[in-house]
């Protein structure tokens, strides 16, 4: 009998013991950016390229910018095995963000395409579109409203076009086509803006749209035709990111829109190389930028 009562005993402990250590490395190796995500301002020259990679591993890439230097990018930004994207957003086809694109659909597996679906005649937009029915890919046409679930907490609307302009002729400026959107993770939001100029951003405002936002992408690398002051106010940021290429030929970013930039937290490709955000639940921090 005592000696079943031993046999209990130790079969007890060693249960507790078996059920701590559990628990112990569940800590240790549960990562403590799991409910945390990613978004990477990549410097791919004149030109805007964005990522975010979500808790669960869905990653959506926003615009590729003007060359195949995106890939280098993804390659270090992306585990090694990861060869998909979940979505590719395209703003506008102006070279300068679809050019890159073009790479990753020939590289990666893409699960969906969200655009405008405007007209252009340039080859490359006949290149894009030949890949995305190539390869059977679901495209979707933007309009404001839209809700993109990535993740848990993690969301993107979708706050121009105002309506659906599929198949429209906007080949004398494609700019104030521009897909904008925002990310919301948790508190916080995230303003992408494509090109959008001024007209863009005077429809926004009255439409009465909801452009606040903690992180603001400088449109159109930093135009004195965008970030007008009235819809600087309406977001005011707290950071500023200007997705521009060094010593480019059209003095971007220019000194109107660095003026009215005045007070608010600045980063640049141009002078800090990839510029990355992890965010959790209730805040952005900018990590070291990666040159």
């Amino acid at each position: 009998m005592l000696q079943r009562i031993k046999n209990k005993i130790g079969f007890l402990i060693l249960a507790a013991l078996v059920i701590a250590a559990v628990f112990v490395w569940s800590e240790v190796f549960a990562s403590p950016t799991d409910e945390k995500i990613k978004i990477d301002f990549f410097d791919v020259g004149q030109g805007d390229a964005l990522l975010i990679d979500a808790p669960n591993n869905n990653q959506v890439l926003i615009d590729g910018g003007p060359s195949d230097a995106i890939l280098n990018k993804l390659g270090s930004a992306l585990p090694y095995f990861d060869r998909k994207i979940e979505l590719v957003i395209l703003t506008h086809p102006d070279a300068d963000h679809l050019s890159g694109l073009i790479e990753v659909l020939k590289r990666y597996e893409v699960g969906e395409v969200l655009e405008t679906g405007i007209e252009d005649s340039t080859s490359q937009y006949a290149a894009w579109n030949d890949l995305i029915k190539e390869k059977n890919i679901p495209v979707v046409f933007a309009q404001a409203g839209q809700m993109v679930k990535i993740s848990d907490n993690l969301a993107i609307k979708i706050l121009y076009p105002l309506d659906k302009i599929s198949g429209e002729d906007y080949s004398k400026n494609t700019n104030n086509t521009s897909i904008m959107g925002k990310v919301f993770y948790g508190q916080n939001s995230i303003l992408f803006t494509g090109d959008a100029e001024g007209v863009e951003e005077n429809s926004l405002l009255l439409n009465g749209s909801d452009l606040k936002a903690d992180i603001l992408q400088v449109a159109h690398h930093g135009s004195k035709s965008s970030t007008d002051q009235e819809f600087l106010a309406a977001v005011a940021p707290q950071i500023a990111v200007i997705q521009v290429g060094a010593k480019n030929r059209y003095g971007h970013p220019t000194q109107e829109v660095l003026e009215r930039l005045k007070g608010i937290k600045v980063l640049r490709n141009d002078l800090d190389g990839d510029i990355e955000f992890v965010c959790d639940l209730t805040d952005c921090a900018a990590v070291a930028a990666k040159n």
